[in-house]
């Protein structure tokens, strides 16, 4: 066959009418979506990315009653954000995440979120939720690519609410993507700091981030990997960006230090196991370790916190300190 005779991918009538329906479901026009995939599902059901599509507006479409008797603003922007969580579960469980339907649908969903969420919240609808809603609206945002918005969104809520570990790991993903990686790193080690089981890693792809789960998934196979992402952060020097604290903020991280040791101190080996206590002493002290190092020189202080952290890793951080000029 010669070449101008050849059928070329893009030429392919099912790729071509494909693409229109995933063009229709991010337009949001499930219905005639689901006539162009139904044709295309009666000639061939096992052509890649029809089964995809068929479920995805068949899922949307079960939707759109209930969505159609909702106020706008809040009241359906939690419900598109509600529903997409469901979505996306069930997405996982079909293996459709990497399909050109899924992603047609994030689009939709999470521009008209954004819609509504920026509607009520220039209405005043809801003054009590404010950084719910905030949080939300920059989290479409960053789903959306639209990275900027999403920064001038969660920095005022960040400024003019309040903060969490949720929203600085947002604005760290936002800020990564604009190459303001100083800034990134830093939000990033603040949110893995607050919670890191609050830190939700369906919206992280920013590199340095996804990079540490995987390390700490095959390094601590057995934990919560955001656990350990603020320590291998620390030891593989990613989280270098350092912070200045406050006189408050010193007297907290020591506060949390005696806590939690009096838990580890307490508890079995089979308790420690199950629990988040070590990981979350050893990154406080890798706080004070730097403050002491960095802003407040202490040899005493260093020396008695590195002591310490052999005792509760020794295989991680002999390996680090053995790197380090002046180190055991």
């Amino acid at each position: 066959m010669g070449k101008e005779s050849q059928l070329t991918f893009s030429d392919d009538s099912f790729v071509i009418n494909c693409n229109m329906a995933y063009q229709l479901i991010e337009e949001g026009k499930f219905v005639d979506a689901l006539e162009k995939i139904s044709q295309l599902m009666d000639k061939n059901p096992d052509f890649p990315g029809v089964s995809e599509a068929y479920r995805t507006i068949r899922f949307w479409l079960n939707r759109l009653d209930s969505l159609e008797k909702l106020k706008e603003g809040k009241e359906t922007a939690d419900f598109l954000m509600k529903e997409w969580a469901e979505f996306h579960r069930y997405s996982a469980e079909k293996n459709m995440l990497n399909s050109g339907a899924y992603a047609s649908a994030m689009k939709y969903i999470f521009f008209r979120a954004s819609e509504h969420y920026t509607r009520a919240f220039v209405n005043e609808e809801s003054t009590v939720d404010n950084f719910d809603l905030l949080l939300n609206l920059g989290i479409c945002f960053i789903t959306l690519g639209d990275y900027q918005r999403a920064i001038d969104t969660l920095e005022y809520a960040k400024s003019s609410l309040r903060s969490s570990a949720k929203l600085l790991s947002l604005l760290g993903e936002a800020y990564y993507h604009i190459d303001e990686i100083p800034k990134s790193l830093l939000c990033f080690k603040e949110a893995f700091f607050l919670n890191p089981t609050e830190i939700d890693l369906q919206y992280i792809s920013a590199k340095p981030v996804i990079d540490l789960i995987q390390m700490a998934r095959n390094l601590k196979p057995n934990d919560d990997p955001r656990e350990w992402v603020p320590v291998l952060g620390f030891v593989q020097d990613i989280f270098y960006v350092r912070k200045r604290l406050n006189s408050q903020q010193v007297e907290a991280i020591k506060r949390d230090i005696f806590t939690l040791e009096r838990a580890y101190q307490k508890s079995s080996r089979e308790k420690i196991e199950e629990t988040k206590v070590i990981p979350r002493l050893i990154n406080r002290y890798l706080w004070m370790l730097e403050y002491f190092e960095y802003q407040h020189y202490d040899l005493e202080s260093i020396n008695e916190i590195r002591g310490r952290l052999l005792k509760l890793d020794r295989d991680l951080f002999k390996e680090y300190f053995d790197r380090k000029k002046g180190f055991v």
